[in-house]
C-alpha cells in the first residue's frame, strides 16, 4: 500500500492552505472588507503519514460550514477514490484587518457620525463579541456606552429613531384609495418599522402608529 511521502504531505498541506486562503477571500468579498493581512498556519494529524496515495483530486470541506474563516479553523479531508478516506485537519488563520472603534467615547442611544468612529487595524481572533467592517462608517445607534478606543461589535448597534419622543410627527392614515394626514406629538421613540404612542393634535386622542419615515407615522386599522 502507497502511503503519504513527506513531499505528499507538504503538497497536503499546501492545498490544506490554498482552501482556506479561498475560503476566506470569497468571505472578504461577500462582506466588503477593506485590505487585510492573513496568515495560514496547516496541521495535519500524525497518521496522515500513513494514509493511501490519492490518485484523485483531494477536497476540502470545512467542519463547521457556517463557521468563521478564521481562528482555528477545522477542516475534513476527502480522498474521492473506492475505497477512500476522510481525515480531519485544520488551518490556523490569523487576520489582521481595519474595523470601527470609538474615537471618543460614546453613549448609550448616542447616535453614530462619521467623526465619533475611526478604522483601526486590530487582529480579529481577539473580538469574540465580534466587529464591524467595511468601506462606510456605520450610521446607527448605540445600545450602551463604549469607551474610546473600544471597537464596535453587531450586538451593540440599533438602527437610529426615525421618531423621537416629543417631536412632532405627520400622522397618516391609509385607506382604499385615499391617505389622510395630520399633525401629532410623538410619546416615544421609534425605528423603521416599530410601533410608538402618538398624539393627535388636533384631537388630543392618544393612538399608536408604525414608524414608516423619519418624523413620519401610520395610524393602525
Amino acid at each position: 500500500m502507497l502511503t503519504l511521502s513527506c513531499s505528499v504531505q507538504a503538497e497536503l498541506a499546501g492545498d490544506l492552505t490554498q482552501a482556506a486562503e479561498q475560503r476566506l477571500a470569497r468571505h472578504a468579498a461577500e462582506q466588503d472588507w477593506l485590505p487585510y493581512q492573513a496568515e495560514f498556519t496547516p496541521w495535519l494529524p500524525a497518521g496522515a503519514s500513513r494514509l493511501p496515495a490519492c490518485s484523485r483530486p483531494l477536497r476540502f470541506e470545512p467542519a463547521q460550514a457556517d463557521g468563521e474563516p478564521w481562528g482555528r479553523v477545522p477542516y475534513l479531508v476527502h480522498c474521492p477514490d473506492e475505497p477512500g478516506w476522510t481525515t480531519r485537519a485544520r488551518v490556523k488563520v490569523t487576520v489582521r484587518m481595519p474595523v470601527w472603534v470609538a474615537a471618543e467615547r460614546l453613549r448609550r442611544e448616542q447616535e453614530l457620525t462619521p467623526s465619533a468612529v475611526q478604522l483601526q487595524s486590530l487582529s480579529l481572533e481577539r473580538l469574540y463579541r465580534g466587529f464591524v467592517a467595511g468601506r462606510q462608517p456605520p450610521r446607527q445607534r448605540l445600545l450602551r456606552d463604549l469607551p474610546a478606543g473600544e471597537p464596535l461589535y453587531p450586538a451593540l448597534l440599533a438602527p437610529p429613531w426615525l421618531v423621537k419622543k416629543k417631536e412632532q410627527v405627520v400622522i397618516e392614515a391609509v385607506g382604499d384609495g385615499f391617505t389622510i394626514t395630520t399633525r401629532g406629538l410623538a410619546l416615544s421613540n421609534g425605528s423603521q418599522g416599530e410601533l410608538v404612542r402618538v398624539r393627535n393634535t388636533g384631537s388630543g386622542k392618544v393612538i399608536q402608529a408604525r414608524v414608516v419615515d423619519k418624523n413620519r407615522v401610520q395610524s393602525l386599522r
